[in-house]
């Protein structure tokens, strides 16, 4: 499912003597470092590095004009800790965007390292939990004219499919259908019982007010009676509206959820501290959904806010 971006912007700059076009590339977006010192104290760092071609994978090194010391191209650079090709990571980056398992992806590249390949994916992720952590305002929903769902993994109404009732992680989800897809706020609850102070602090805390709220038959009553929301309705009244036939409202749901629920289910092997870095990834996904051009930015974003 390769993206616009990667066929009209990286493909090119992976084939064959285009090893320059993609390091002034990895440069201009921030991935690698635009200039570098010489760490030599005989030279005093008067003379900026070059770099220059070299039989090594990256094809290119720093080269220390005046005591012709060498470094690599990819000292005190986001991709120092990656020990693959530039192809590689990019692929890698790639696949992680695509929404590819890391044990797929390895299965179908056997030349990919697993090592690898999972401290890429683990970056990825780590720096999506960066930035919409950077990023609160992401976390606040709705507003007038919008309509948020509001309900919990997996005793909601997220999904018609029958599952396993052996998940001992109850997470409360809200979706904000006025964007497509619709974005997400999601959060592992502390205990199996509902406190419905809590409950209402998360929802005051996360949804705008004059917001219309659709809450599952099981959080509708702890949500009643919140002030300041346009209206605060059960999913059982949109369902009693549907045909006997047919459960549209609750397929509905499910497809809006979807994506939801995938992420919900892997939540349940996890410690709570990785469910809810894998949940915050979720809501990157729903608001980047096209995100190859997205990761790289936040990847060189979140190397210079460590370095400063």
């Amino acid at each position: 499912r390769l993206t616009d971006y990667f066929q009209m912007t990286i493909k090119p700059l992976l084939e064959e003597g285009k090893d320059g076009e993609l390091i002034d590339w990895l440069k201009d977006i921030g991935l690698l470092q635009r200039a570098q010192k010489c760490v030599n104290p005989d030279c005093l760092g008067l003379k900026p590095m070059e770099w220059k071609r070299a039989r090594i994978v990256d094809k290119f090194h720093w080269s220390c004009p005046m005591c012709k010391k060498k470094a690599s191209i990819r000292t005190n650079s986001p991709l120092a800790d990656f020990h693959c090709s530039f192809k590689v990571i990019l692929d890698t980056i790639t696949a992680w965007c695509d929404g590819i398992s890391l044990e797929d992806y390895t299965k179908e590249n056997k030349t990919v390292k697993g090592v690898i390949a999972k401290r890429i994916y683990s970056t990825c992720t780590t720096v999506t939990d960066w930035y919409m952590q950077s990023h609160p305002d992401l976390g606040y929903l709705g507003g007038e004219n919008s309509v948020v769902l509001v309900d919990t993994f997996p005793d909601g109404c997220m999904t018609t499919v029958p599952h396993n009732n052996n998940y001992n992680k109850r997470i409360l989800c809200m979706a904000d259908t006025s964007h497509m897809p619709a974005r997400i706020w999601a959060h592992i609850l502390e205990s199996k019982s509902l406190d419905s102070q809590k409950l209402a602090a998360m929802v005051n805390d996360h949804i705008r007010p004059g917001s219309t709220i659709v809450a599952s038959p099981g959080l509708f009553p702890f949500l009643e009676g919140i002030k300041g929301m346009a209206e605060i309705i059960s999913v059982e009244a949109l369902t009693a509206l549907d045909p006997a036939d047919y459960q549209r409202s609750l397929k509905n749901l499910e497809t809006i959820w979807k994506a939801t629920v995938s992420v919900c289910q892997e939540v349940q092997s996890m410690t709570i501290s990785e469910g809810e870095q894998t949940l915050r990834e979720l809501e990157w996904r729903q608001v980047f959904p096209t995100p190859l051009a997205q990761i790289l930015h936040d990847i060189a974003c979140y190397a210079n806010s460590r370095s400063a």
